[in-house]
């Protein structure tokens, strides 16, 4: 059975990645923090930052033959350089030793926010779409230059098949990044005379995703949608909190107000909440036979399941 790396396993996305690729593959996973899921880990697992020299000793005691990298971490994690280290120093350290073990396959999760939110975004913004975000919000340099830096390794090393996987709004039950904390929200605030639409890809399509891409070995740099589109106050609706309007020159100051309270919220996000940034994902819909199973609708209901999960887990 082939070994398989997983990145960011510590996290709820790879953690279900990991226990579907264990099906077909020998998995190992590592991560930078510590891996605190109630479920044991499918495979052998390494705490080990991902521009750390230890990376090396990880690919030196495996054989591995497809890297999948879901280690980006989110902006309301850590310090800035912490950040920067792992996406961007990590990325690059573990794009090196793909090329030095002669990995067979190599997948990079990135995000649609490196297109940007603005105002002269066309609807379904496509690959070839400019990435705009690190010129108009500072926080996702990092993020930004991860994508760079895998598009690099994507044309220089095509032995390696680098498939890049930018997806819209990742939601589930299982997922606890910006948008799925925002939404949990018994309270919701929205900026006043703006109702944008939001596009969402369930916890299950993603993962599903990831597996088309690991089966079907192609190369390029694909968008990742759900089905249909969501106005951001209807999602918040669906996700079982009250949509409140907040007047714009007060987003700012009350969402710093939201986080001394202990909701850490990315300021970036308040003009995705603004502007519309959809992407299109029919070349990947296209290439792969993706079709998602879970619409909206339904994936924006599942969200606070997240909470039911953790009251379960405190009693085991």
């Amino acid at each position: 059975m082939e070994e398989i790396l997983i990145t960011g396993v510590s996290g709820g996305l790879a953690n279900l990645v990991a226990h579907k690729l264990a099906e077909k593959y020998k998995v190992v996973g590592v991560d930078a923090r510590p891996r605190r899921h109630p479920d044991p880990f499918p495979g052998k697992f390494y705490q080990v930052r991902y521009q750390h020299r230890k990376m090396a000793e990880v690919f030196r005691q495996h054989d591995f033959k497809i890297l999948v990298h879901l280690g980006r971490v989110r902006n309301t994690v850590g310090r800035m350089k912490w950040r920067f280290d792992l996406n961007v120093l990590g990325t690059r350290n573990l794009m090196d030793l793909c090329v030095k073990h002669e990995l067979r396959q190599t997948i990079v999760m990135s995000t649609y926010h490196v297109y940007g939110a603005h105002q002269h975004n066309h609807m379904y913004l496509s690959e070839e779409s400019t990435l705009r975000a690190s010129q108009i919000f500072p926080e996702l340099a990092d993020a930004v230059a991860l994508d760079t830096i895998a598009s690099h390794y994507l044309w220089r090393y095509r032995r390696l098949k680098i498939l890049i996987l930018r997806p819209a709004n990742i939601i589930g039950p299982d997922i606890h990044n910006a948008t799925c904390s925002l939404l949990r929200q018994k309270v919701s605030p929205h900026l006043m005379g703006y109702d944008p639409v939001l596009q969402f890809l369930h916890q299950d399509d993603i993962t599903a995703a990831i597996d088309l891409a690991v089966e079907k070995e192609h190369y390029g740099i694909y968008n990742v949608a759900g089905e249909g589109v969501v106005p951001y106050k209807r999602a918040i609706e669906l996700a079982g909190g009250v949509p409140v309007p907040v007047p714009h020159f007060v987003a700012y100051p009350f969402v710093n107000a939201l986080s001394r309270l202990g909701m850490r919220f990315p300021m970036h996000l308040l003009d995705y909440f603004k502007y519309p940034t959809t992407i299109s994902d029919d070349r990947f819909r296209k290439d792969f036979g993706y079709t998602p199973k879970v619409d909206s609708v339904q994936g924006l209901k599942s969200i606070r399941k997240y909470e039911e999960l953790m009251r379960n887990r405190k009693e085991w």
